[in-house]
């Protein structure tokens, strides 16, 4: 008699389970747990995927600062050696306002050149990278300082020769020097600008490389 009911009872709990009515309630319910939580779950990864591209973005934006900044230094000294050398007894007024705008752009240069990449590591484990390409952050940022170094050396030439109170207008070791530091600002630039793109594409979601 018991095992009789117990198969009529289970038999009652089946056909309920499987009523349209049922199902209908279940569907709905499961609906408003798991949709949002999906929902959720997708509009988090977007945010990171953004995020993670618009790092990559700013890193190209401020590797372009540098090199702007560098490039405008060695052309303003090429314009200021043709303006000397045109005028070659009146050149000592022009080497002091040079002097001044030089300190003011080199200044510029030096506050964002050695800092809007030094917390590139944090930001990537902030963003969730793996670990392989944390490490390859800090191999291409500390690439990109060492290139930075080599870059403000080469400025450095400039400044030593064309400010110096001995400087001479018309020695022809200006232009050689000159054709020296553009060769190798513009080699350097080639190179520094293959580590920002390669620390750009690190910051990019995979499968959505350059």
């Amino acid at each position: 008699m018991n095992e009789t009911q117990g198969n009529k009872d289970a038999g009652r709990v089946t056909h309920f389970l499987r009523h349209p009515f049922f199902l209908l309630i279940l569907g709905t319910a499961l609906s408003y747990v798991f949709i949002p939580w999906i929902s959720e779950k997708s509009a988090g990864k977007r945010l990171l995927q953004e995020s993670r591209i618009n790092r990559a973005t700013d890193i190209l934006r401020q590797g372009l600062i540098d090199d702007e900044r560098l490039n405008s230094m060695q052309t303003a000294f090429e314009i200021f050696q043709k303006h000397a050398a045109s005028d070659p007894d009146n050149y000592k007024s022009a080497q002091k306002e040079f002097r001044e705008y030089f300190d003011k752009v080199y200044l510029e240069f030096d506050q964002h050149a050695w800092w809007w990449d030094h917390d590139l590591p944090v930001q990537g484990r902030v963003l969730g990278l793996p670990s392989d390409r944390l490490d390859r952050i800090e191999k291409l940022h500390d690439n990109y300082v060492k290139n930075l170094i080599d870059a403000s050396r080469q400025v450095d030439v400039l400044r030593a020769l064309f400010l110096a109170k001995d400087y001479k207008p018309e020695d022809p070791h200006n232009a050689e020097a000159l054709a020296g530091t553009r060769k190798a600002l513009d080699g350097l630039l080639a190179s520094r600008d293959r580590i920002a793109s390669d620390l750009a594409g690190v910051f990019m979601p995979q499968g959505q490389g350059w």
